[in-house]
């Protein structure tokens, strides 16, 4: 049992380094068809196939190692100068690298259905310089006649040998299913840490000077700093290299452009730039249909390029680089670029707009017209392009990562495509909000920026709120009204810009409650199909917060009606003679819709809801209610202080204090802030309505 265990664990860790080695062999003969002479790229790639023979071969491999052996013997002679580096050699040599790709699947698999028998007998006449009897193309065997160098480069191989063993020694495999299991159990920590820096800053502000407060206020920076450290190191363990991904792109970019008759070079940059695992397996496919995009429809063929003054050969440069918290990954050629007014035409004729609405888009929106599904600028269909998938696809995966998309084309000068990505989905930077007293977070990796306006520069158009934001006009959506929540009383907002994939929009939020590090927990199979919530959080004090998806909330405004915004009409409306209109001023929008349910069941209260003392302030200006019931515990503005504004400012009418701790009650302080009654939560309805009834009755007496 014990030897079939380990012949199971050494087949597992072929298929593992195989893999890595096919991956790296893809991007190496690629690269070494620019540049023929690199001898250390040379003995780099035969010393992979020559580990994949021996391996192959060890384990009873057969295909492989006689597939591997056979372009062994060519790489053999190209290091060796008895050959020479031509196109026909490097489409072998890449049609072997295929052919391994389809075996090793099928050992993967436990199959065997792969061909090799055509693939040999190709790799043997190259071997032996028959390439007319490959393709006809009539290439010479290209035999040098200068011989190689003797002691090449010895002593550095062997080094290198070295060095590879140390790095082995130094690496261990651990199963990705680990490493998430760590970084929950970081994120909790986190979570713990929040809470205890909250905690420690309330006893700080309440027994300040104390020496065991001071103690433990050291012991809590200790332990954010630990937190931050350990949640860093974890983090770089699921971080890997973008070269994983863009080390596939010099062989498909090869292809298309042999397909397309194109020259085309793919130059990289910024592939050790690190980011986490399951955003690496997100990203794949976009880039994948940009990079086609680029050498499709970007790069000039070359007597286009010639009449235009441009080398003949075109260029692909894709770059990764951090920028804060986020990875920038760009994508730009230098071909013909997009024609904003092509774009619309195309679309209209495709139906994908209306020719109302393209006389509308600025160049911006016309760029992203190429982001719509079933829009293709491809004149016929092809392998590469013309059904008008591929850039929507972008869209989708960089929606799902709440990406950014932005486009800058010229005319004739070419085009870039910039990307921006959060580096990992677990733990995220986020702008928390307040939404008719309730916070949410938004994903930093969101916003764009924020900016503070009045309500006179709110605009309608077409049935939409819309700000004129510099040079740009804005749509807007309002967050209390996608979340059903009471609309505040407030002339000054805030409106935090977001952008999602190719999209830019505002939220209109009350206040902006700063920055914070969060970890993303789901809401579970009941609570998880809400549109427009990511998930939630554990804020330092203990409370649930719900995390924005930024796309949901998008999509949630795209089905919401279009219809004008009318000014709240000012003073109070009763229903009939004996209503009576009441004012509830509470922080927390679950007591303020329970107050509302308990006192509208009675069919002759009318109850209007405010958030914060402010708006409760704001709301008196213009109305006048019969009575007004304030929680005390509020932020900013609290109950006593609000009640005591409220007297001064000349009202008259019964206040009732409610709260859910007892220790407020102090008789004195309620007097003094002029308010009537005090009960504690949670309310009775009977001993609320009899309070209000026997304020009317002194009120009416007086």
């Amino acid at each position: 049992m014990d030897g079939i265990g380990d012949m199971q664990d050494l087949v597992q860790d072929f298929i593992l380094e195989t893999d890595e080695i096919i991956e790296s062999l893809d991007h190496d003969l690629v690269e070494l068809e620019n540049s023929k002479n690199d001898l250390d790229l040379l003995n780099k790639i035969f010393r992979a196939a020559h580990t994949m023979k021996g391996a192959s071969s060890f384990l009873g491999f057969d295909k492989m190692a006689n597939l591997t052996h056979h372009a062994e013997e060519i790489l053999n002679k190209l290091r060796k100068n008895e050959m020479q580096v031509n196109a026909v050699i490097m489409d072998i040599l890449l049609e072997f690298v295929d052919v391994t790709k389809h075996i090793l699947a099928d050992i993967k698999a436990g199959k065997n259905t792969v061909k090799i028998d055509e693939t040999v007998k190709k790799l043997k006449l190259a071997n032996e310089g028959n390439f007319d009897e490959i393709d006809g193309s009539g290439e010479s065997s290209g035999k040098s006649g200068t011989p190689a160098p003797s002691g090449r480069r010895a002593d550095n191989d062997v080094n290198q040998v070295k060095k590879a063993a140390m790095s082995i020694e130094q690496t261990i495999r651990v199963d990705v299913s680990r490493l998430d299991s760590l970084m929950n159990l970081v994120g909790e920590l986190v979570l713990s840490r929040n809470r205890i820096g909250q905690i420690s800053g309330e006893l700080e502000k309440k027994f300040e000077g104390e020496f065991l407060i001071e103690q433990l206020m050291e012991t809590t920076s200790q332990i954010g700093l630990i937190t931050t450290e350990l949640q860093l190191a974890v983090m770089k363990t699921r971080m890997v290299p973008i070269g994983k991904v863009f080390n596939k792109f010099p062989r498909m970019v090869r292809d298309l452009s042999r397909e397309k008759n194109k020259e085309i070079e793919l130059v990289i940059t910024g592939e050790e730039t690190e980011l986490d695992k399951s955003v690496v397996e997100e990203i794949g496919d976009p880039l994948i249909h940009m990079i086609r995009n680029a050498v499709d429809h970007g790069v000039e063929g070359p007597e286009e390029r010639r009449k235009a003054g441009k080398p003949v050969k075109g260029t692909v440069h894709l770059s990764a680089y951090h920028e804060g918290n986020h990875i920038v990954v760009e994508i730009r050629d230098d071909g013909k670029g997009m024609d904003p007014g092509k774009l619309k035409k195309k679309a209209v004729e495709k139906g994908v707009i209306s020719a109302e609405e393209a006389k509308n888009l600025d160049n911006e929106g016309a760029f992203n017209l190429i982001f719509k599904p079933g829009f293709s600028t491809a004149e016929k269909i092809t392998s590469i392009s013309g059904r008008g998938v591929g850039m929507d696809v972008v869209k989708t995966n960089i929606e799902k990562l709440n990406g950014i998309i932005n486009i800058e084309s010229e005319l004739g000068h070419g085009t870039r495509f910039r990307l921006k990505l959060p580096l990992t989905l677990a733990i995220i930077q986020a702008l928390l909000v307040d939404v008719s007293g309730e916070t949410f977070a938004i994903p930093l990796v969101s916003v764009v920026e924020t900016v503070r306006i009045n309500l006179k520069e709110v605009h309608n158009f077409e049935g939409r709120e819309v700000l004129k934001l510099r040079d740009s006009v804005l749509s807007l959506l309002r967050l209390d009204e996608i979340y059903e929540l009471e609309g505040s009383y407030k002339d000054d907002i805030y409106v935090v810009v977001v952008g999602l994939a190719e999209k830019k929009l505002g939220f209109i939020v009350d206040k902006l409650v700063g920055q914070e590090e969060i970890v993303i927990k789901s809401l579970g199979e009941y609570l998880g199909g809400n549109v427009g919530i990511a998930g939630a959080t554990i804020m330092g004090d203990g409370r649930v917060r719900l995390i924005i998806d930024v796309a949901g909330v998008i999509d949630i405004a795209g089905k919401m009606p279009r219809r004008s915004r009318k000014k709240k009409k000012t003073g109070a409306v009763k229903k009939n003679a004996n209503s009576v209109n009441v004012l509830v001023v509470d922080d927390s929008a679950t007591d303020r819709k329970i107050m509302n349910r308990l006192l509208s069941s009675t069919g002759w209260i009318n109850v209007d809801e405010v958030s914060a003392g402010r708006d409760a302030l704001k709301y008196l200006e213009s109305n006048d209610p019969d009575i007004i019931v304030t929680d005390i515990m509020m932020p900013d503005l609290d109950g006593y202080d609000l009640s005591k504004m409220i007297r001064e400012r000349g009202y008259e009418k019964p206040i009732i204090a409610v709260s859910g701790r007892s220790e407020v009650t102090d008789r004195k302080k309620v007097s003094a802030a002029g308010i009537n009654a005090f009960l504690l939560k949670p309310l009775n309805l009977q001993t609320m309505l009899d309070k209000i009834d026997e304020l009317l009755a002194q009120k009416a007496s007086n």
